[in-house]
């Protein structure tokens, strides 16, 4: 059985797109924090793609920031990239999203944006020493991926 259940934030406004065959898509990296932390760990970054009306939904209520429960499945492919070094690629493929705060919370959270601050992976880093989708006929890994 595969099957992932995850609840965090999202890193930063969703990538909304669509595929040549017009099935709209969104990407985001959801912010997990490890359940037992030693005072060095640092959260998950974990990729997620979302189909057709999730990501309608995603793309249009959710931002940076927002909190959610995921429930998917775990997706891992191979590519090759521009130097023809293989690379395995993964990510969540969520078949079901919903929020975990209110729509007042979330106004309040965006008003106090300057205090509310997810660091990128690559500043946390600076701190510590794909299958086949039925929704599409596109893979995940040919999709742009495109976060700040």
């Amino acid at each position: 059985m595969n099957k992932v259940l995850l609840i965090g934030r999202l890193s930063a406004k969703p990538f909304a797109g669509k595929t040549n065959s017009n099935i709209e898509y969104s990407r985001f990296t959801l912010v997990v924090p490890r359940q037992f932390q030693l005072s060095n760990d640092n959260p998950d970054y974990i990729p997620c793609i979302a189909w057709r009306n999730n990501a309608e939904f995603i793309n249009k209520y959710l931002d940076k920031g927002s909190l959610v429960h995921i429930e998917g499945t775990f997706q891992s492919n191979r590519i090759t990239n521009s130097e023809g070094n293989s690379i395995n690629n993964y990510s969540v493929s969520v078949d079901r999203i919903e929020t975990l705060e209110s729509r007042a919370t979330a106004e309040n959270r965006r008003r106090n944006s300057k205090e509310f601050n997810i660091p990128s992976e690559e500043e946390t880093q600076k701190y510590s020493s794909n299958s086949n989708n039925t929704e599409s006929e596109t893979s995940a890994s040919e999709l742009i991926w495109d976060e700040d």
